[in-house]
């Protein structure tokens, strides 16, 4: 299936559910927007597929909007935590197929669990931990956890590297982690050849188990 023929839904157009809305728009991703507010509505209907105004905690608004007709239906709201847990029962009991939603907090996050939350997003917690990762080494370029003890991050070649093949490399030194590409300058080399060269500022795209990655840095 190709991105635009999947619908996705955006219910809650604060800083997060704006960007949501208009990154997928440009992705050539089909888009509701949906916010209680109308100037939220406006500003998402510049770039969103549909926009409306309308309550996704009443059960008849999600019927009428058909949102079980969606691919993933979004629940972005803000601070008011009881109306994301009950937006997001509300969706589910209506029959929608895979609601993501975006948690305040660990305890907000452990309540959409329990109502069968099918992704939980915690931006401001996930975002803390990549730049930790930055602050701590350099070296990393990015760090994405990817939840169940898994993660993906791109680790920067230095001098140290430099001239030895991949399969030399710390990050190919366990079962546990796997290289899946690398990229130099504007080019990334996918499925590379193991005996390949490195070169100083190669990024390396390594996924596998998060404890091994972290330990394997250390190596670096």
């Amino acid at each position: 299936m190709k991105l635009n023929d999947k619908q996705f839904a955006v219910i809650g157009l604060g800083r997060f559910g704006m960007a949501l809305c208009e990154e997928l728009s440009a992705q050539g991703a089909q888009v509701l927007a949906v916010d209680v507010i109308e100037s939220h509505v406006k500003k998402a209907a510049e770039f969103a597929s549909h926009a409306v105004v309308a309550d996704c905690s009443n059960e008849e608004t999600v019927l009428e909007l058909k949102l079980d007709d969606y691919d993933i239906v979004m629940v972005a709201i803000g601070d008011d935590v009881n109306t994301s847990i009950f937006t997001t029962l509300v969706l589910k009991e209506s029959g929608v197929k895979t609601v993501w939603v975006k948690a305040k907090d660990k305890y907000h996050a452990k309540i959409l669990k329990k109502i069968g939350a099918d992704k939980i997003i915690s931006p401001e917690r996930d975002m803390g931990i990549r730049i930790a990762r930055n602050m701590l080494d350099l070296r990393i370029f990015d760090y994405l956890p990817l939840g169940s003890g898994l993660a993906i991050a791109e680790v920067v070649v230095g001098s140290k590297h430099f001239g030895s093949m991949i399969n030399e490399h710390p990050c190919c030194q366990s079962e546990a982690t796997t290289i899946l590409a690398y990229k130099r300058g504007p080019t990334l080399h996918n499925h590379p050849d193991v005996t390949d060269k490195l070169e100083i500022g190669d990024i390396l795209i390594v996924a596998g188990k998060e404890d091994k990655i972290l330990e394997q840095f250390k190596k670096l």
